[in-house]
């Protein structure tokens, strides 16, 4: 197989186009207009989690949701463009070979509840300790120039505004819990992304953002004890907790500020590869700085939102490369 060294660059042109990713939301919760038996005895008539999904579909992008279980089909999710796995989700369906099964998974995934993260689930901290935010949370990048964070205003590295809320059961009115977060460290093998800020209402220091890449190991009790992740994962904590004493089937509800939700779509952008310039193409295949790449493989890309079409500019440097034209 003959080494190539290239560089990729595609340049904006003109407009009128729109890129939607292909979704699967794993949830207690079959279809956005049919919450789970537990949720509907609470008096939910939807979805527990749909105003998630209504929002990525605002986005663009295209969103099948899939019955969470301990016995994931690996095809339908390694076929989608991003797995998110619900905060309404029974913790016991990721532990022991079930976390080795979701482990697998070869699609990015995001996962958006802390009590699959312990180390008795999916093994992505080392620790099984979870309090509840109490109120208002604002987060500490570790480095706001991060995709997630674009257009999120920062002070000294915290939030200006807030990040999530404590929110009440929309029929109910009792206070639900707030975002659970573990406090014992995460897997070395990831980066920390963000904590929760010194302004308290939370564990603070503790992780909310964090991403692993494709082919670390997590470890976690049970089962195999030691995964190599299929595929990118970010975890983004977000979703109330259930009331005390109301079924763990109403967990997840919907609980970001307009910055947090502004995030929120940001991740799933930066999940799926595509830029904050949502005009220029990403996700080049091969990909940047790639070798050993055989002489007849198909150059492709994701196109960017509005061009209709894309120079495209090859070279062995990257200046000659990025000056072209």
């Amino acid at each position: 197989m003959k080494k190539i060294s290239s560089v990729f660059l595609a340049v904006l042109a003109l407009a009128s186009m729109t890129y939607g990713a292909n979704i699967v939301w794993v949830s207690f919760h079959p279809a956005d207009d049919t919450p789970s038996s537990g949720a509907a005895g609470t008096g939910f008539t939807t979805a527990v989690d749909k105003a998630y999904t209504d929002l990525l579909k605002a986005a663009g992008h295209t969103v099948t949701r899939y019955v969470q279980t301990a016995t994931p089909d690996l095809a339908l999710l390694n076929a989608a463009d991003l797995v998110i796995v619900s905060r309404s989700v029974a913790s016991a369906s990721f532990q022991n070979d079930a976390a080795t099964r979701w482990n697998s998974v070869t699609a990015p995934m995001m996962i958006l509840g802390g009590y699959v993260l312990r180390q008795n689930r999916l093994g992505f901290c080392t620790g099984n300790d979870i309090p509840d935010t109490t109120g208002d949370i604002t987060l500490t990048a570790t480095d706001p120039t991060h995709p997630i964070f674009a257009g999120i205003p920062f002070k000294d590295g915290t939030m200006v505004n807030p990040y999530a809320s404590i929110v009440r059961h929309p029929v109910t009115g009792a206070t639900m819990r707030g975002i659970s977060i573990v406090t014992n460290p995460p897997n070395p093998n990831g980066k920390v992304l963000a904590t929760v800020s010194a302004a308290g209402n939370g564990p603070v220091g503790a992780m909310v953002i964090g991403e692993w890449p494709a082919g670390v190991t997590v470890t976690h009790d049970g089962g195999a004890g030691t995964d190599v992740l299929g595929g990118r994962r970010l975890i983004f904590l977000t979703g109330a907790r259930e009331t005390s004493g109301v079924s763990a089937e109403t967990a997840g509800y919907y609980d970001l500020y307009p910055d947090g939700a502004k995030m929120f779509i940001n991740a799933v952008n930066y999940m799926m590869g595509i830029l904050p310039n949502p005009g220029r193409a990403s996700r080049p295949v091969p990909d940047d700085g790639q070798t050993d790449v055989p002489r007849d493989l198909a150059l492709t890309w994701a196109a960017g939102a509005y061009p209709c079409t894309h120079d495209v500019y090859l070279g062995l440097a990257f200046e000659d490369v990025n000056t072209a034209s």
